[in-house]
C-alpha cells in the first residue's frame, strides 16, 4: 500500500487533461523506492504516468540531482513551466539525503530545491502542484505560505506504483484525503 496525503489543498485537483510540465530530477527516474525491499519489478515513472492522461506533457529536470546545488538547469524549467497550462514540481528527499546511518540536519528541502519552486511558481500560469517525496518530515512552512503554489500532495516513497498512483491522485481518480 502506498503512504500518501494532502498536506494542503485549496480545491486545486483534480487536474484538467491539458498541457502539463512537470518538473524536477524524480519525474523521470525510478527512485520512487526506499529501497528496504529490493528492486521493483515493474516500476513505472511518474512522467510515462502522467503522459497517458494529459494530452501535452512537458518534463523538465530543473536539478541534476536531490542535492540540488546548482541552478544551472532552472532556465529549462522555468521556460517549460511558462508554456504550460498546469505546473507539477516534484521535489524531496531520497536515499543520498536521509537513510538509516544518514541524519538530515535540517528539515528544510536539500540545495536549492526551494528556490526552484519558487522560481517555477513565479512564471507558471496558475498554481503549481507540489508533490513532495521522501521518509522524513519536511520544512513545508514555505510553500503553505506562497498562494503560488495551490497543492502539496506527500507521497513518501510511494513504491513500485507510485509512478502510477500520482496520476490517478492529480486526475480525480484517487482521493488520498478519503
Amino acid at each position: 500500500m502506498t503512504r500518501m496525503r494532502w498536506v494542503e489543498t485549496t480545491g486545486f485537483t483534480p487536474l484538467p487533461q491539458m498541457n502539463i510540465c512537470l518538473t524536477y530530477y524524480f519525474a523521470c527516474i525510478l527512485t520512487l523506492y526506499s529501497l528496504y525491499s529490493g528492486a521493483p519489478w515493474n516500476p513505472t515513472t511518474f512522467l510515462k504516468s502522467i503522459q497517458t492522461y494529459a494530452t501535452q506533457t512537458t518534463f523538465a529536470a530543473g536539478c541534476k540531482d536531490v542535492s540540488c546545488n546548482s541552478t544551472d538547469l532552472f532556465g529549462e524549467a522555468i521556460e517549460a513551466a511558462k508554456r504550460a497550462d498546469i505546473v507539477v514540481v516534484v521535489a524531496g528527499l531520497n536515499l543520498t539525503e536521509e537513510r538509516e546511518d544518514f541524519d538530515r540536519v535540517s528539515l528544510l528541502l536539500p540545495g536549492k530545491q526551494m528556490s526552484l519552486i519558487h522560481a517555477i511558481a513565479s512564471v507558471a500560469k496558475k498554481p503549481l502542484v507540489l508533490v513532495l517525496l521522501g521518509g522524513g518530515p519536511v520544512d513545508v512552512s514555505f510553500a503553505k505560505q506562497d498562494p503560488r503554489i495551490a497543492s502539496i500532495l506527500w507521497l513518501g516513497y510511494p513504491g513500485e506504483v507510485g509512478g502510477q498512483v500520482l496520476p490517478e491522485i492529480l486526475f480525480g481518480e484517487y482521493n488520498p484525503g478519503e
